[in-house]
């Protein structure tokens, strides 16, 4: 099938259930808020570290518990590590929260049904040493953690929700479309789609990968070859004539669908950037994802 002229592949995109802590980040300007954010999601990558981040984007201080600049953001996991993994994991990373000068941390829990609570002040509140005082911000109960910047609040309890992951694989004439696309278009119009988020990778997609590894068995992710350019030759490949890059375009939403609109929006961005060959979404047979949205169903109906 066809978008604007670029082809779409019929194939379905496989949907990995996950576990979602959805939170709000504040700080004292805009700036501080997103480099912190930014911070406090790196070192993301699921396939390489205990948990991953991504942030949805920017929050109007009118919309936050405190009035000031904010950022929402999520960190998750598959559903598959187990939930008192995904907790121990999301513990050791909140645990970092106090050196972020000027910030303070709030649930964000989206309108999804709430599956899970985790006490971060049992954890959290150890950094004060004792000088740390229960309080409240507006009908919120928090933690006053006294920094160096100032009192820092951080929110008792953080709600999780059940969300889902996605993923699209995009071909491009060269390096630069597949950039702009992933950077300048794709990235920031997902970030207005409610309850979805790009992965937390500085230009918004990635090098993809397979689950396992042919030669190196140990190795939970290796290379995807078919889609990698110098090694057409070499081996059986899917990247289409007119192709010589590919970026991979993951997000993660908080329903299946949030990620259908999700997807769309990503998929109507790409298509308008020069130099998109075309789009499809990895196949792992079910290893990666148990949930299929077929990008029929995904791909936006205006066709102008």
């Amino acid at each position: 099938m066809q978008y604007r002229g670029i082809v779409i592949e019929d194939t379905f995109c496989e949907c990995t259930d996950i576990y979602t802590a959805r939170l709000i980040l504040t700080a004292a300007t805009e700036g501080i808020a997103m480099a912190e954010a930014s911070y406090l999601c790196g070192f993301g990558i699921i396939t390489a570290s205990p948990i991953q981040g991504c942030i949805e984007g920017f929050v109007s201080p009118i919309l936050t518990p405190d009035g000031r600049a904010g950022v929402a953001l999520q960190l998750n996991a598959p559903t598959a590590v187990g939930f008192e993994t995904f907790k121990h994991a999301l513990l050791d990373r909140l645990f970092i929260f106090p050196h972020l000068p000027t910030c303070s941390l709030f649930d964000g829990a989206a309108s999804a049904p709430v599956e899970w609570v985790v006490d971060l002040a049992a954890r959290v509140s150890r950094w004060g040493d004792g000088f740390e005082a229960n309080d409240r911000v507006g009908d919120r109960e928090v933690v006053r953690m006294p920094i160096m910047t100032g009192d820092q609040y951080i929110e008792r309890r953080v709600h999780v929700v059940a969300g889902t992951d996605g993923v699209l694989e995009v071909f491009g004439k060269d390096e630069a479309s597949c950039m702009q696309g992933a950077m300048e278009a794709a990235a920031w119009v997902v970030r207005d789609a409610p309850g979805v988020a790009v992965f937390n990778y500085p230009v918004g997609g990635i090098s993809g990968a397979k689950v396992g590894g042919n030669r190196y068995k140990g190795e939970g992710v290796t290379i995807n070859e078919p889609f990698c350019p110098t090694l057409r030759k070499s081996v059986p490949t899917k990247i289409p004539q007119g192709a010589n890059c590919v970026i991979e375009f993951p997000l993660v939403a908080t329903s299946l669908e949030a990620m259908k609109v999700g997807l769309g929006v990503a998929i109507k961005a790409f298509v308008r950037t020069a130099g998109i060959v075309a789009i499809t979404a990895p196949s792992f047979g079910g290893a990666w994802g148990g949930r299929k949205l077929a990008l029929r169903d995904v791909v936006p109906a205006d066709k102008g």
